[in-house]
């Protein structure tokens, strides 16, 4: 009866994640072979058929992950200090933290695409080439240079100030530094993460995939999916908006078609934005979306957080939602 259930699971994503139920941006002339894995893919250790993280800006964070699933966290899910250009692009800490010796993992540093006092303008025009040369040097330095950068993230979004004014300077401020991060960190995997749920960029109606930087930019397509706007409490409620514009879904299908792995290197259940808190549902969900797309899955990561006022999605040091952790300890962990 076990076994059935999980086929049936698995045939339910699957269909749930299919070409045809979604309204994704339009496909390339040449699409991928079929079954074609996408080579920005990293080796998984986790046992669960795909790469499995967590975050944590110092590897006893990560470690202890580890120890509270059971498995092996295969990228550790890290934020540099945005406070000027030498804290973006310099800095030894988080990156120099993450020896393969005190996390043997890979690493995905989530960077913003200039300091609060840049602009997208500049940045467009090149003027922050150099920076973001020096943060490859800061990687290939480090022995990271193999790191999955998550360039100017939740871009879509108005809470970070790299969000997109101008479709077109933002797609050529990624374009800038991406080619420059290339030139002293040449096998860097780019990521271009949006935020779940926001369909339209920021202060305006201009459709989300309308500052996606093209092909020769982008090694992952991702998304940071957290349960709100509004949670996921039912199939109905998942399935719409798995195929909105900024949807899993949705995401999963133009990664195919462009022949790009995906990544969630953020989701979790929440309790803000109208969240829906403990909710062992989404969890279940979540598994059920990385089985289905684990052909081309680079990696996904909980994002662990207690923090008041932030979205409190803890399942351990504190553990905030007892029966999210006990399905995600199920359906991720050991016995998983």
């Amino acid at each position: 009866m076990g076994v059935l259930a999980a086929a049936l699971a698995v045939l339910l994503a699957l269909a749930a994640c299919s070409s045809g139920g979604s309204k994704g941006p339009a496909s390339p002339t040449a699409s991928p072979p079929a079954g074609a894995a996408p080579a920005s893919r990293a080796p998984a250790q986790s046992g669960l058929g795909w790469a499995s993280g967590a975050n944590g800006n110092f590897p006893a964070d990560v470690n202890a992950w580890a120890t509270f699933t059971g498995r092996p966290v295969d990228v550790a899910v890290v934020f540099t200090n945005r406070a000027d250009w030498p804290s973006i692009t310099t800095a030894s800490w988080p990156v120099g933290a993450f020896t393969r010796a005190a996390f043997p993992g890979q690493l995905s540093v989530a960077q913003p695409l200039y300091p609060q006092d840049g602009n997208e303008q500049a940045c467009a025009r090149g003027e922050y080439d150099g920076h973001w040369a020096d943060f490859g040097r800061t990687l290939t330095k480090n022995g990271r240079g193999d790191a999955y950068v998550r360039l100017g993230w939740e871009f879509n979004g108005a809470w970070f100030w790299w969000y997109v004014r101008d479709p077109r300077a933002w797609k050529s401020c990624f374009q800038h530094a991406v080619t420059a991060i290339r030139s002293t960190a040449p096998h860097a995997r780019i990521e271009w993460t949006m935020t779940a749920h926001q369909d339209t960029l920021p202060h305006s109606d201009t459709d989300v995939w309308a500052a996606y930087p093209g092909d020769a930019y982008v090694d992952v397509v991702s998304v940071d999916s957290y349960d709100f706007y509004p949670p996921s409490t039912s199939q109905e409620t998942w399935d719409r908006q798995c195929h909105q514009r900024s949807g899993l879904c949705t995401i999963a299908d133009f990664a195919r078609a462009h022949g790009k792995a995906l990544a969630v290197p953020e989701w979790g259940v929440a309790h803000s934005n109208s969240g829906g808190g403990d909710n062992p549902f989404l969890v279940e969900k979540m598994h059920d979306f990385f089985t289905a797309n684990k052909d081309i899955l680079a990696y996904e990561a909980y994002y662990n957080n207690a923090e008041a006022g932030n979205v409190r999605s803890s399942l351990h040091n504190p553990d905030l939602n007892p029966n999210s952790t006990r399905r995600y300890l199920d359906l991720f962990g050991r016995g998983g």
